[in-house]
């Protein structure tokens, strides 16, 4: 069979776990391309796919680093005024009609979307099967029991909606409500069932277990230098947290800690703050997160989903600083269990951060919490249970919209 997956190419996770589940399917005899934009870029994470030995179709889709950049430096506010201006950014006549476009000429028997605003629409044009992923900590925004659904149905009708109808019209497609389109849709969950209630809201939601990724890159020659007895502290902030400025308010107060601090930039610290590192510090672009958690004591970290369930994986206890909504609520989940400490993303103390690492190192409920989830992550294969799904729905040959019940505009 014939796959598409649509993930957001300029964020690692989205982009990782595709990955994943392409190369399941491809080991079962099946055609996996991928579709996205300009694998070039520096902030793409495209180039993956590519080294992989995946096809790499060329489509729009939602330039991220515009969005990111301007909410890292203005906050909220910028984002706000984003959401209104998304011709500048995120071009959803063009991203769709790109879809829509190498949908007809791959026919392919499923397309999978992942955070992705428009692969369902796309399908439903084409009238081909279809399924999201999409992590239960995200599902949750858009359930009526949340304040965002009422904010989400209003920016929709108001701004979205308008857009893609004249997509619709161009296709002769009568026009569908795009949030009870993503509700018929199955959805495949990459997290554990102990940390993440289902959302009863989508009726086609899955969850098949957390799916390891990990960016194929060497372990750095300082290795061996972890196994000499000090403390090592893991700091990562994946591809969208605030490595550069955590780095600049933490370098005078962590210096003088009894701790080493391996750090994993993703490229995102600018080599003049690499520079002024102290001696205790170990920086390096990549290296297997896995390997160097299993050599820490403790993880400071965005609040990312997948660095999450490797530090879970390793029974390691973490300090999060989220710096956006999603973020906010997998940190929320983390603190509940017990694993987990939040402070602040945006101005940081360093002072509070080595309290809160003394904190984690001398009390053993937080190693313990951890290594509670350690076994369930390490038994869970979310990739092939993935696989299995999209398969079996690729069999059925549902088009997306079949599943539609009182949903016409």
């Amino acid at each position: 069979m014939k796959f598409i997956f649509f993930p957001l190419g300029y964020v690692l996770a989205h982009t990782s776990r595709c990955l994943e589940i392409a190369k399941v399917l491809r080991a079962r005899g099946h055609q996996v391309i991928f579709a996205g934009d300009d694998p070039q870029h520096p902030r793409s994470k495209l180039g993956l796919v590519r080294k992989a030995g995946f096809r790499l179709e060329r489509v729009r889709e939602p330039f991220h680093p515009y969005g990111w950049d301007r909410f890292e430096k203005y906050g909220w506010t910028a984002s706000a005024l984003d959401l209104h201006t998304l011709h500048k950014w995120v071009p959803l006549q063009e991203i769709i009609e790109d879809q829509v476009e190498l949908i007809r000429r791959e026919e392919p028997d499923l397309v999978i979307g992942d955070a992705s605003i428009s692969a369902s629409t796309s399908a439903y044009i084409t009238a081909t099967p279809a399924a999201c992923i999409m992590n239960a900590y995200a599902s949750h925004f858009l359930s009526p029991q949340s304040a965002f659904h009422p904010l989400a149905r209003l920016y929709d009708r108001l701004i979205l909606a308008p857009i893609r109808k004249r997509v619709y019209d161009r296709y002769s497609v009568e026009p569908v409500n795009a949030l009870q389109l993503l509700r018929s849709i199955p959805l495949v969950s990459p997290d554990l069932p102990e940390l993440y209630e289902a959302p009863s809201y989508f009726p086609h939601f899955q969850t098949v277990g957390p799916i390891r990724t990990e960016v194929p890159s060497p372990l750095p020659d300082w290795v061996d230098e972890l196994d000499d007895g000090t403390p090592n502290v893991y700091i990562t902030m994946g591809s969208t947290g605030f490595l550069d400025d955590f780095l600049q308010r933490v370098y005078a107060v962590l210096k003088d800690a009894p701790y080493r601090f391996v750090v994993t930039t993703g490229g995102q610290a600018r080599d003049e703050t690499i520079r002024k590192a102290p001696p205790n510090f170990r920086i390096t672009d990549y290296a297997p997160g896995l390997e160097i958690l299993k050599r820490s004591k403790a993880l400071i970290f965005h609040g990312g989903n997948g660095t999450m369930y490797q530090a879970l994986q390793a029974g390691v206890p973490m300090i999060a600083l989220p710096s956006h909504l999603e973020q906010d609520v997998i940190t929320k989940v983390g603190v509940r269990h017990g694993f987990c400490i939040k402070m602040r993303a945006r101005r940081v103390s360093a002072r509070k951060l080595l309290r809160n690492l003394e904190r984690l190192m001398s009390d053993s409920s937080y190693v313990e919490a951890a290594r509670g989830f350690s076994k369930a992550v390490k038994n869970a294969d979310g990739a092939a249970a993935a696989a299995g799904v999209l398969e079996r729905l690729a069999r059925e040959g549902s088009p997306a919209g079949s599943r539609l019940a009182n949903a016409r505009s």
